[in-house]
C-alpha cells in the first residue's frame, strides 16, 4: 500500500537552546553560552589527569580523587551542551545549567589538586591552589546530590512544597563553600597549609549551618525520585527508571572502595560517575530527540562519544602509568593510540545506538520483519492472539507512541487490540490485505515529540502488515464463524422456546383436555369392559402428558420462561440449600437478556451449585446476576476447599466452558483467597436474536 503522505517539515526558527537557525545558521546564543564553559571543563578535566598520571605523585592519597573529579568534569558539561542544543523545555535547560556548574566546578577542583601535588609544597601559588580547591569541590557534588534529583527529568519541581527542599540545597552549598574555604583540609601531609586566618569557629559557623540544609535536600530529592517513579507511567517512569542502574552501579562502587584493588577501584569509580550524564542526558532528550535536526541527533553522539573517549584515555593512561612506572611520554603515547583505534568503531556504534535508543528498529526493517515473525510461529500461538503481538511489535520495535489493530468482521470495523498510548482519529492506517481483500488495518500514532509518522517508519509498517495480513485473515474467518455460531445459538434457541411453548400451551394442553373427557366418558359408561378401554386411554393420554412435559423441560430450563431468569436460579438454589449449605442469591434488574443467554446462565449455575455440593465441602455459597454494558455477568462463589494445585477440568467445568464459549463468551474459574474458595465468573454476551 502506498505509505501515508508525510510532508516536509517546514524551517522554523527555534528559540535559546535550539541547535542552528532557520536563517542564518548560526548557532544559538544559549548553546554558546553553554559550549564555552564546558569546553574549558573538558580541557582542565584532561590536564588535570595528565598532571597527575605523569607527575609522579599518583602515589599521594589525593592524587586518585583527581579522576573521580575530573570524571565529573567531562561527564557533565559534555552532556549538558547535548541537553543545550535539544529540543527540550526551559525546565530541562535548567537542569542542564545545574549539571554544567557542577562539572566546571568539579573541573577546576581537579584541575587545583593536580596542581598543588606537583608544585612546591612551600610555595605560595600552592597554598592559593589548596584553597580553590577546598571551595570548588563543594559546588562540584553536593548539586549532583540534591538539585540534580530534585529536578530530574523535566527541570520542574514536583510542587510548591518542594520549593523548599530547593532552597535549602542552594543556600546549604552556598554555606558549605564558605565554611571549607574558609578553613580546608590538609592535603594529608603532602602540602602543608597554614592555620588560616580565619579561626576554626568563623568556619564552622558557615560549616554546620549549610550541613544541616544540605542534608535535607539530599533525602528531598531521593523522595522526589521515589514520588515521580510511583506516579509516573510509560516513557515517563522509564526516564526515571534510566538512572536507577547507574546509580546503584556507582553506589556499589563506592562502597567496595576498600574491597577492589589500585587502580582499579578508582578508575571503577570515574566509569559509573561517567555513566550518570550518559544516562541523564538520553532521559533528559527523551523526548525532545523525536522531531529534531539531523544535527542534534549528531550533538548527543559527538557529545557520547567524547565522553567515551576521555573515559577510555584516562583509564589506559592510568593503567599503563601504574603497570609501566617511569616513562610518561611512552603511556601518554600508547593510551592515545588505542584511544585513536576504537574512535572509528566506538563512533559507529554510539550512532546506530542512539538512532536504536529513539527509534528502534528502524535502521533494520529486516530484524523488525524477522521478529514478527518469530512472534507469530510461537508454537502453540492463539489466532486471537495476532493483534496483540503485532500492535506489541511495532510499538516495541519502532518506539511509537501507540498501535491499533482494526478487523473487518461482516462490514464492521472493530478494534481487537491496541498497545502503548492511544491512537488518535485521523492516524496513519496500513491495509491489512489478503488475497486482494482488505481483512483490517493497523492505526499508529507518532512517537511523542512527532507530528507526522515518518516515511521510512511508513515504509516498514507497510511491510510489517503485508506480513501479518495472513495471520489477520485467519482471525476474520475464525470471527466470522463464531459470530455465525453464536447467531445459529441464539436462533436455535429461540426456536426451542418456541416449541416449548407450543407443546406445552398446545398439544400438552389439548392431551390435559382429552384426559378429562375419557375420565368423564368413563364414568358415564356402565359397561366393565368400555371401563377397562377407558382407563387404558386415560393412562396413555396421562404417559403421553409426561413425556410432553419432559420434552419441554428438555428443550429449556424449567421456570426461565415463566419466572424469568433471577427466579429460576433462586429455585434451583433452594433444591441444593442444607442446614450446613447456605445459599444467598443476588439478582439485580435485569433486562431481556435473550433465550441463550438465559439458557447458558441458568445452566452454568445449576452444574456449579451441584459441584459445590459435590466437590467444595463449602458452608456458605453466594451467586450473584448482573448486567454489565452488554454482557450478563453470573458469579458462583464458594468457601469450600478450593481448587488445589494440578487440578484439571473435569465433565462439569468442561460443559460449563463449552456453553459460555458457544455464546462468543468466556468462563473465569479462580481461587478469592489462598488456595481456599472457588469463584465461577460466567461472561455472557446478551443475545441479539429474540423471538
Amino acid at each position: 500500500m502506498p505509505a501515508p503522505d508525510v510532508a516536509p517539515r517546514p524551517l522554523r526558527r527555534r528559540g535559546a537552546g535550539g541547535v542552528l537557525s532557520a536563517a542564518g545558521g548560526a548557532p544559538a546564543t544559549g548553546a554558546i553560552a553553554t559550549l564555552v564553559p564546558a569546553v574549558v571543563a573538558v580541557v582542565a578535566s584532561v590536564v588535570a589527569v595528565i598532571v597527575v598520571l605523569t607527575g609522579e605523585v599518583w602515589s599521594l592519597a589525593p592524587a586518585p580523587q583527581v579522576l573521580v573529579d575530573a570524571a565529573v568534569g567531562l561527564g557533565f558539561p559534555v552532556i549538558a551542551v547535548g541537553i543545550a542544543v535539544a529540543e527540550v523545555t526551559a525546565g530541562a535547560r535548567t537542569l542542564g545549567r545545574v549539571m554544567l556548574v557542577s562539572g566546571v566546578a568539579a573541573a577546576f577542583a581537579a584541575l587545583c589538586t593536580a596542581l598543588a601535588l606537583v608544585l612546591p609544597p612551600d610555595a605560595t601559588s600552592t597554598a592559593v591552589l589548596v584553597q580553590l580547591q577546598g571551595w570548588l569541590w563543594v559546588p562540584g557534588f553536593f548539586p549532583l546530590i540534591t538539585l540534580v534529583p530534585l529536578l530530574y527529568p523535566d527541570g520542574l519541581l514536583l510542587g510548591r512544597g518542594w520549593r523548599l527542599a530547593a532552597r535549602c540545597a542552594v543556600v546549604g552549598t552556598a554555606l558549605l563553600s564558605v565554611g571549607v574555604c574558609l578553613y580546608p583540609e590538609p592535603f594529608l601531609g603532602q602540602v602543608p597549609v597554614e592555620k588560616p586566618v580565619t579561626s576554626e569557629t568563623v568556619a564552622m559557623a558557615f560549616t554546620v549551618p549549610g550541613a544541616l540544609l544540605v542534608g535535607p535536600a539530599v533525602l528531598a530529592g531521593l523522595a522526589a525520585l521515589v514520588v515521580r517513579v510511583r506516579s509516573s507511567h510509560g516513557v515517563a517512569r522509564r526516564q526515571v527508571a534510566v538512572l536507577v542502574v547507574p546509580a546503584a552501579l556507582l553506589l556499589a562502587v563506592t562502597l567496595a572502595q576498600g574491597a577492589i584493588p589500585s587502580p582499579w577501584d578508582v578508575l571503577a569509580q570515574a566509569v559509573a560517575i561517567l555513566l550518570l550524564p550518559l544516562a541523564i542526558g538520553v532521559a533528559v532528550t527523551r523526548h525532545g530527540l523525536y522531531d529534531l535536526d539531523l544535527a542534534v541527533r549528531r550533538a548527543l553522539v559527538a557529545a557520547s562519544l567524547a565522553v567515551c573517549l576521555a573515559g577510555l584515555y584516562v583509564s589506559a593512561l592510568a593503567l599503563l602509568r601504574a603497570f609501566l612506572g617511569p616513562g610518561p611520554t611512552a603511556g601518554a603515547a600508547l593510551a592515545a593510540g588505542i584511544t585513536g583505534v576504537v574512535l572509528q568503531p566506538l563512533a559507529k556504534r554510539l550512532s546506530a545506538g542512539v538512532d536504536r535508543l529513539y527509534y528502534g528498529e528502524r535502521a533494520d526493517p529486516y530484524a523488525v520483519l524477522a521478529l514478527l515473525g518469530q512472534d507469530l510461529a510461537t508454537a502453540g500461538l492463539d489466532v486471537s492472539s495476532v493483534p496483540d503481538v503485532v500492535c506489541d511489535r511495532v510499538v516495541t520495535s519502532l518506539r511509537l507512541g501507540g498501535a491499533e489493530v482494526e478487523l473487518d468482521v461482516d462490514h464492521e470495523r472493530r478494534a481487537v487490540a491496541e498497545a502503548g498510548g492511544s491512537v488518535p482519529e485521523g492516524a496513519p492506517a496500513f491495509e491489512f490485505r489478503h488475497r486482494g481483500e482488505v481483512v483490517g488495518r493497523l492505526r499508529v500514532a507518532p512517537r511523542p515529540g512527532e507530528r507526522r509518522l515518518d516515511p521510512r517508519d511508513a515504509e516498514i509498517l507497510a511491510h510489517v502488515a503485508d506480513q501479518a495480513a495472513p495471520a489477520l485473515a485467519a482471525l476474520q474467518l475464525h470471527q466470522q464463524l463464531q459470530r455465525s455460531r453464536q447467531a445459529l445459538v441464539a436462533t436455535r434457541e429461540v426456536e426451542r422456546r418456541r416449541l416449548r411453548r407450543e407443546l406445552h400451551d398446545g398439544l400438552g394442553a389439548t392431551l390435559a383436555g382429552m384426559r378429562l373427557q375419557v375420565e368423564s366418558a368413563r364414568r358415564l359408561v356402565g359397561d366393565a369392559t368400555a371401563q377397562r378401554l377407558l382407563d387404558g386411554t386415560g393412562e396413555g393420554i396421562a404417559q403421553a402428558v409426561a413425556e410432553v412435559r419432559h420434552i419441554c423441560e428438555g428443550l429449556r430450563p424449567p421456570g426461565v420462561d415463566d419466572l424469568g431468569l433471577g427466579r429460576a436460579i433462586a429455585l434451583a438454589a433452594d433444591r441444593v440449600r442444607a442446614p450446613g449449605l447456605d445459599v444467598t442469591v443476588e439478582v439485580g434488574s435485569l433486562p431481556d437478556v435473550g433465550p441463550a443467554s438465559e439458557a447458558a446462565a441458568y445452566r452454568i449455575a445449576a452444574e456449579a451449585l451441584a459441584n459445590v455440593v459435590r466437590h467444595s465441602g463449602a458452608s456458605q455459597v453466594t451467586v450473584s446476576l448482573a448486567v454489565e454494558d452488554t454482557v450478563l455477568v453470573l458469579t458462583i462463589e464458594d468457601d469450600g476447599v478450593g481448587l488445589q494445585p494440578g487440578d484439571g477440568r473435569g465433565v462439569g467445568l468442561t460443559s460449563m466452558h463449552h456453553r459460555a464459549e458457544e455464546l462468543g463468551g468466556r468462563l473465569v474459574v479462580s481461587t478469592p483467597t489462598s488456595l481456599r474458595g472457588t469463584r465461577i465468573q460466567a461472561f455472557l454476551p446478551i443475545s441479539e436474536v429474540s423471538s
